[in-house]
Parts: structure tokens; C-alpha cells; sequence
């Protein structure tokens, strides 16, 4: 192999480490909806799904085997791991006493969608506000690689001029004694 493959092979080497792979976005993934609900003894569980099942987690960690009682009168038997294991339900919720006038409803309807899209609001600026963050972190990346791509091809042209135009002609004695040492080592494939 001739100085002039090796070095073409090494340029082709550095190309390709210096070009950024290619990334997939991932979808992401759905987080399972968790409902806290009352115990009728004062404390708080986290329940995925109100039904045999479910799981119920008490301060993020699965709760106890054994008997709950939810604040509305529903019982729930926890196995191992905090899986529901039965459901008894409740008595039903006593009716209104009266219901609102309409006036009354939309005013807390109005109320209530002013609240959520607010907070809509200050998501999609803490996004914005990421989004922006992260392409000036990805656009520093990008001038970094460009001075790094920049030295190793001057270093490969560097390389292609010494061995195409060696400053001064080589030394006989030197040239010998290279072949001479050049025999002696043993290029057997397999050993590197």
C-alpha cells in the first residue's frame, strides 16, 4: 500500500467521524394518568385506575396489602405490589342541593378556561425558552466540529505534500537500513 492510499483512507476515516450521525426522534412515550384521591382517614393515595388492577401508590412508592377506604366510601382491597385486588363502591353522592343559574355556570366556566389556557401560556414559553437553548447549544457544537474538520484536513494536506514533495532527497544510508528493518518485521495478517 502506497503512502498516498494510506493517506486517502485516513481522510476518508476523518470525514466520517467528523459528520454528525443522523438522530431518529422518538415518539414519547404516554404517561399513565394518575388520580390522587382522599383517604376517609385523613391521608392521600395515587390511584392509576379505580378498578381491580389498578395500582394504588401512597408517596410514590406501592402501597401495603390490605383494606382502604376512600373519602366518597369506596373500599379497596390491595394485594401484593399495590394492585387492587377488589373494588366495593361507595354510596352514591347525595343530589345539589340547587343548581346555578347560567350566568353563574359561565362565569365559572369563563374563569376556569382563562386559568388553563394561562398556564397553556407559560408552558409554551418555558418550551420556546428550551427550544432556543438547546439550537445555540447545537449551533456552538456545529462551529467546534468546523474548526476540528478544518485542522485534521489541513493536517491531511500537510501529510499528501510530504509525501508527494519531500523537502530534500532521502538519505542513502537511511533507505537501506529502512529496507533492512522493513524485512525483518513481521506483517503477518491477523496479528494487529
Amino acid at each position: 500500500m502506497t503512502a498516498k492510499e494510506i493517506i486517502e483512507k485516513v481522510k476518508i476515516l476523518f470525514t466520517e467521524l467528523t459528520t454528525p450521525p443522523a438522530t431518529p426522534v422518538a415518539a414519547p412515550l404516554a404517561a399513565p394518568v394518575v388520580t390522587e384521591y382522599d383517604l376517609k382517614d385523613g391521608g392521600k393515595v395515587s390511584i392509576d385506575k379505580l378498578e381491580v388492577g389498578g395500582i394504588v401508590m401512597i408517596d410514590g412508592n406501592p402501597s401495603l396489602p390490605g383494606d382502604l377506604e376512600l373519602a366518597d366510601g369506596t373500599k379497596l382491597t390491595v394485594a401484593d405490589n399495590g394492585v387492587i385486588s377488589a373494588v366495593t363502591p361507595g354510596a352514591a353522592a347525595p343530589p345539589a342541593a340547587h343548581e346555578m343559574d347560567m350566568a353563574t355556570k359561565f362565569a365559572s366556566f369563563e374563569t376556569s378556561a382563562t386559568e388553563k389556557f394561562t398556564s397553556y401560556e407559560a408552558k409554551f414559553t418555558a418550551y420556546e425558552q428550551r427550544f432556543a437553548a438547546n439550537e445555540l447549544q447545537f449551533e456552538a457544537y456545529k462551529t467546534e466540529l468546523a474548526k476540528y474538520k478544518t485542522m485534521i484536513e489541513q493536517l491531511l494536506q500537510f501529510g499528501k505534500l510530504m509525501v508527494e514533495k519531500p523537502a530534500a532527497l532521502p538519505d542513502p544510508a537511511v533507505r537501506g537500513q529502512f529496507k533492512e528493518e522493513m524485512k525483518e518485521t513481521d506483517f503477518t495478517p491477523g496479528l494487529f
